[in-house]
């Protein structure tokens, strides 16, 4: 009784997500200053991604987002490498760690989180692909998620401005009690800034 109770309350609790950034999820790392906002099916929230000096190959991202559904508010953080110089594919790895405010449920979720990302084209339209995976502990309910996540993304820049469509889809395996499916798309908007 007391396994299937357990069970129970963590399939339905609120989620709160170890997964990676949206923002530092994509293979090619910009030159400039990325101020991005998006708003997706369970998602809305704002970032900056900038790289350490102009046109360097390693970089930070930071978001703030807030998960509607869930109710939870998310703190992202990543350092972002790019492996490979600017070409036809470039790709990138990111570690990062998140923090997740559930208010109703007076609970908070940490976790850390990586992701390979490969970027298919050059600086005006890219294709991305992402995998992503993280551990997540809530210190209330105790529960444990390992959240397993795959991204597709296009994204298009017109000099100062961009705009992307972003999916991504994957499990929670909840050690001992099985998986729930996840998934979610955005849109979004960028602005760059060139730095000094």
């Amino acid at each position: 009784m007391r396994r299937a109770l357990c069970s129970l309350l963590v399939l339905s609790a609120t989620f709160a997500e170890a997964e990676g950034g949206w923002l530092s999820a994509r293979g090619r790392l910009q030159p400039d200053l990325r101020l991005e906002a998006w708003a997706g099916s369970r998602t809305a929230g704002l970032g900056v991604v900038f790289p350490d000096a102009p046109g360097a190959m390693t970089g930070i991202g930071a978001e703030v987002l807030y998960a509607f559904f869930d109710r939870t508010l998310e703190l992202r953080g990543a350092r972002v490498w790019q492996l490979t110089k600017n070409r036809l594919a470039t790709a990138s790895t990111t570690v990062g760690a998140s923090a997740h405010l559930v208010p109703s449920a007076f609970d908070l979720g940490l976790g850390p989180h990586a992701g390979l990302n490969l970027a298919l084209g050059g600086e005006t339209f890219t294709f991305d692909f992402g995998l992503q995976t993280g551990v997540e502990v809530f210190v209330t309910s105790q529960v444990v998620r390992l959240p397993q996540r795959l991204l597709l993304g296009a994204d298009l820049r017109l000099g100062q401005f961009g705009v992307g469509l972003h999916l991504r889809g994957g499990v929670d395996i909840l050690p001992g009690h099985g998986f729930v499916g996840r998934g979610e798309a955005t849109l979004s908007f960028s602005w760059f800034l060139a730095q000094k």
